[in-house]
């Protein structure tokens, strides 16, 4: 008697193995989506500590701090979603970016965290103690 694996034994495990790659996929996919919404809202969250750093330590405008809270957290970050460009902006609703806007007659700063798809993650307003 021959040892060994039939040709249709070897073909039923290899579509046994398809199938369970398939199930497995969007698991793994869906995974990897939730970590890069998981970073956008740490932006978020670095983003309302500055600004609420900045509000407590200056007098200036809600649309300066905004300015320059931009400016600081764009030099050690990228967009953790495209892994590469601003992390941070003014006006932009791509997939990965934190939106940081101040108003002057408000006196309050609102940012919102854009993650995959550029569904909206998260908007906090951080308002002037002032």
């Amino acid at each position: 008697m021959r040892k060994g694996f039939t040709l249709l034994e070897l073909l039923i495990v290899v579509v046994i193995l398809g199938i369970l790659a398939l199930i497995a996929a969007p698991t793994l996919l869906d995974a990897a989506n939730r970590a890069r919404n998981g970073a956008v809202q740490a932006n978020v969250s670095a983003a309302a500590s500055s600004i609420t750093s900045r509000f407590a330590t200056t007098t200036n405008t809600s649309e300066e701090i905004a300015a320059a809270v931009i400016a600081n957290l764009n030099t050690n970050n990228v967009n953790p979603i495209a892994g590469s460009g601003a992390a941070y902006a003014a006006s932009d609703t791509t997939e990965g970016t934190v939106t940081i806007v101040g108003d002057d007659t408000a006196d309050a700063v609102t940012i919102t965290g854009y993650g995959v798809g550029s569904a909206v993650l998260v908007t906090k307003v951080i308002e002037s103690p002032q």
